[in-house]
């Protein structure tokens, strides 16, 4: 049994602090010898702590069938991901350019929106996401056009959000009753 070549380095480092696995300097390792002492200590252990944020498995059963199968997330041949990361840099030129057609490659605004609907389905990848963000702020767009993510991603997204927030500061609203005294 072998860990699928489709999961990254960092994908199985996450995998083992989520689940709080005992692994010695898996920063260190390579992806082989990681992957070699993450199905090791799985082996060693009865059951996972499940988890609902990030992952969403249940038990160790469910992670070892996340591992060995191909990572959902990577459906794209190489080609077909440089294809779809040239779309969304045209894109974003457009976007930067000022919304003028005439500094893009493409042919009208109709092939502009079916492009970007097209990449929309790989929001997954960061260059993706921000330029179905730039589109959306297009004042010619009559229909915004959603990213579709894996649920992970979304999460992960959800999670800087919460810690820009904190760190920027900003107007947290809070409901109920409240007594301002002044003295």
């Amino acid at each position: 049994m072998t860990i699928h070549p489709s999961h990254s380095k960092s994908e199985l480092t996450q995998v083992i602090e989520i689940f709080n696995l005992n692994v010695v300097n898996y920063k260190n390792l390579n992806k082989k010898d990681l992957s070699k002492e993450l199905l090791y200590q799985l082996s060693k252990i009865e059951d996972i702590d499940a988890d609902d944020d990030y992952f969403f498995i249940k038990n160790k059963k469910e992670l070892l069938d996340y591992l060995i199968n191909p990572d959902c997330s990577k459906i794209l041949t190489i080609k077909e991901k440089d294809r779809v990361i040239e779309l969304a840099k045209y894109i974003i030129m457009y976007v930067k350019n000022g919304f003028y057609l005439s500094y893009s490659p493409f042919m009208d605004y109709g092939d502009l929106i079916k492009q970007a609907k097209y990449i929309s389905q790989y929001s997954d990848i960061p260059t993706v996401y921000r330029a179905i963000q730039l589109i959306n702020t297009d004042a010619k767009l009559k229909n915004k056009i959603e990213p579709i993510l894996s649920s992970k991603r979304r999460k992960q997204l959800e999670r800087k959000k919460r810690i820009k927030q904190r760190y920027t500061g900003g107007l947290v609203i809070k409901s109920g009753k409240f007594v301002v005294d002044f003295n």
